[in-house]
Order: C-alpha cells, then sequence, then structure tokens
C-alpha cells in the first residue's frame, strides 16, 4: 500500500530535484488495525517543521503482512523498527535513518552557520513569566541540533516531552556512571522507545577511572567526599558530552537545592564549557520556577514514563550508593550524599 505525500504543485516545483533523489517513508500498521505512535509522531514533527512536503513517498508494513511493501523493505535494509526513511540517490548509495530528527538534520535542515547571536540578557527578559515549553520552544529554534538536552530524571523526562511536542530538533544525552540503579538502566530504554528518540550515552573515561578505583576503592566518596569520584564519574564525562554543540537544557530548579540554586537564571553563559568557537555555551533552565509538584502533574496529565524508584520513596536519583529514600519531612535533596553539609551537595556538574 502506497500513498504519494506531494501535492500537484509541489511536484511542479521539485520534478528536477526528485530526478536526482527521493526521499521514503515507512510507517507500521499494528495487527489490531490501528497506527504505529511513533510514527504518528514522526509525521506530526515533519508537518510543524514544513518538511512533510519533502517526503516523495510513505510505504506501510503492516504487521503479520510479510508482503507488504513496508515489511519488504525493512527486511531488505536490516531494520526493526519504525518509522524509517530511506534517501535514494542517484549519485550515491541509498541512506537509511530510523531517528527522525537525525533525518531531519541531515537531510532535510539548512546547516546553521555558526554565527547567530544569543544574548542571556536579552532572552531572560523574554522568559520572565513564560510557560517552560516556551522557553524550550525559542531555545530550540535558536540552536537547532546543536541544542542538547541532559537526561536523568523526572524533570528531564518533562523537558524531552515538551520538545518533542514542539517539533523543532533537539538531542538528548545522559551520564552513565557505572553505578545507576538498575531501575534506572531500564527507564532509559523505556524512555527512547516512549518518544523514538537516541540518547547519547557519555561514561566516564578508563584512563581516570580504573586508577582511581585501584587506589582508593569503590566507596571511597564516604571517607573523603564524593567530589572526586563524581568529577570522574560524572564531570569530565559532561565535557565530551557537550562537545560541538552550543547550548545545553536542564531540568533545574531553584527550589530543589537553596543552598545552591537560588540565583540561577533561566538563561546563562557557561563559562566552563567553550563551543567550537571558543565562546562559552548557552545554558537553559526552562523548569526554574516550577516546583515539584507541578513536574509531577505535568507527569501525570501527560502520562509520561518515569522511574519507578520514584514510587518507591525516592525523590532525588542519582548514584545506587549515593541515593536513599526520602524520609518524612526531610527536603528532596537530604537523601543525596546525606552524610555530607548540604551546602557541599553538588556533583560538580552544575557549579559555577
Amino acid at each position: 500500500m502506497i500513498c504519494q505525500a506531494h501535492s500537484p504543485s509541489t511536484f511542479r516545483t521539485a520534478r528536477v530535484i526528485v530526478i536526482l533523489m527521493s526521499i521514503l517513508m515507512v510507517k507500521k500498521i499494528l495487527l489490531d488495525g490501528t497506527p504505529c505512535r511513533k510514527c504518528s509522531q514522526a509525521e506530526e514533527i515533519l508537518r510543524k517543521r514544513g518538511y512533510w512536503d519533502r517526503i516523495d513517498t510513505v510505504v506501510y508494513a503492516e504487521e503479520g503482512m510479510a508482503e507488504s511493501e513496508g515489511m519488504k523493505l525493512a527486511a531488505e535494509y536490516n531494520v526493526d523498527l519504525a518509522p524509517f526513511f530511506i534517501v535514494k540517490d542517484e549519485e550515491a548509495s541509498d541512506r537509511l535513518y530510523t531517528r527522525v530528527f537525525e533525518f531531519i538534520k541531515k537531510e532535510l535542515e539548512v546547516p546553521s552557520s555558526g554565527t547567530a547571536e544569543y544574548d542571556v540578557v536579552v532572552a531572560n527578559l523574554k522568559y520572565d513569566g513564560i510557560e517552560p515549553g516556551m522557553i524550550l520552544d525559542d531555545a530550540q529554534g535558536a540552536f537547532g541540533g546543536e541544542l542538547i538536552l541532559a537526561f536523568s530524571g523526572a524533570e528531564d523526562v518533562v523537558l524531552i516531552d515538551l520538545a518533542v511536542k514542539n517539533g523543532k530538533p533537539f538531542s538528548v544525552f545522559c551520564l552513565d556512571t557505572g553505578r545507576l540503579h538498575s531501575e534506572t538502566y531500564t527507564y532509559l530504554d523505556i524512555v527512547r522507545d516512549h518518544f523514538g528518540i537516541n540518547i547519547e550515552i557519555s561514561s566516564p573515561s578508563p584512563v581516570l577511572l580504573e586508577p582511581f578505583v585501584s587506589e582508593k576503592g569503590l566507596n571511597s566518596f564516604y571517607r573523603e567526599g564524593h567530589s572526586e569520584c563524581c568529577g570522574i564519574r560524572k564531570v569530565e564525562p559532561l565535557n565530551r558530552a557537550l562537545k560541538g554543540r552550543r547550548a545545553w537544557a536542564t531540568g533545574l530548579r531553584r527550589d530543589q537545592s537553596p543552598a545552591t540554586r537560588s540565583d540561577l537564571k533561566h538563561a546563562e553563559y557557561d563559562t566552563g564549557h567553550l563551543n567550537d568557537a571558543g565562546k562559552p555555551l548557552v545554558k537553559i533552565n526552562p523548569l526554574l520556577d516550577w516546583t515539584s509538584s507541578q513536574v509531577w502533574d505535568y507527569i501525570r496529565i501527560n502520562d509520561v514514563p518515569y522511574n519507578p524508584l520514584h514510587d518507591s520513596g525516592y525523590r532525588s536519583i542519582g548514584c545506587q550508593p549515593c541515593t536513599r529514600p526520602l524520609r518524612p519531612g526531610e527536603h528532596e535533596r537530604a537523601a543525596r550524599w546525606w552524610w555530607e553539609n548540604d551546602t557541599k551537595r553538588e556533583c560538580g556538574l552544575h557549579m559555577k
């Protein structure tokens, strides 16, 4: 079952281009006859970005029907998920994409010159009093694929949901310290599948980690503080994750840690990380004014997946040995590095 995506007027203006290159999208029809949710989301993103008319052909892979056009293509290209995109070029081999934002960035988006200036002073005036989704939408429009979202917990998955609904390019990374809860690793895959996105994983450098563990053991932070361990397992991997970016977005809230986060802004220059032009990255904090209750209201209303550890009393989730369930009456950050003074309960990722 094949349908053409072009209107007659679009086809006339693109006739010369189509001769050289054509784009085919494969969407899935489930066994019960309903359309694949991720495929519908991908189409919505393409429409919002104004790229839908660039899709020459849409083909359907019908579950249980190996002879359907889409299932044949899936077998031919060894793909086991949908949607996927095939770009045929007369002067090159076929190009396959299974991620809609990668496809947009590499095939449809006009490359950014990287010269556009983003003024955080102007941005903060603009962001005052507006919703997080609008802040993130503005940042996505300003930085495109050079904006990356930090993902680990409840606030961050809200940002991903907002970014997907905005329909503009972004990417996501997660720091795998090697000491996360097993539930967190499972949760990463759930988020990938739910949103149909790629999550870039940044892990500790063995060159730094192995001698540290060999000399001090696995749990030296209980004796000497967590800063050195976090520096190796989190701060250095963050530096690598932000290479080549112009901006990153976080789920930081002011009320998470009044001792260390009360003076944050919606937009800041991150002088600890420089872009390829040698200028500070821009750091965006869309959820800055939200409370924990607002975050969880959003998650429940929008049916956003969350880490099941939250149902077991965990509020702020980090590495397994450095996180415990919250006790009655405690602030949400009290369960992180609980053996240390509360003014030191930062891993170093967000210290100025």
